[in-house]
């Protein structure tokens, strides 16, 4: 009996906190240029504007609390 309830403790825990990561916390590519209307508060996307050097795609994030968005070059395969 105990075994089972730590078993299911257990699953709670962990299906519990990946509940509580946000839905848009994925990134994904879009074609054409974010705006702060278009994006959900915390959101990031991928965009090519041709701004960065070879290898990297801009990366856009709106900002939680400010009607702003930010911007940097990462590289294409995720890692720096």
């Amino acid at each position: 009996m105990f075994r089972v309830f730590l078993l299911l403790s257990l699953a709670m825990f962990f299906t519990g906190s990946a509940a509580l990561l946000p839905a848009n916390a994925q990134t994904r590519l879009v074609k054409t240029k974010p705006t702060v209307a278009s994006m959900a508060a915390g959101e990031t996307v991928l965009f090519d504007d041709k701004s960065c050097p070879a290898g990297m795609i801009a990366q856009y994030t709106k900002s939680q609390r400010k009607e702003e968005i930010g911007k940097k070059c990462v590289h294409l395969n995720g890692t720096r």
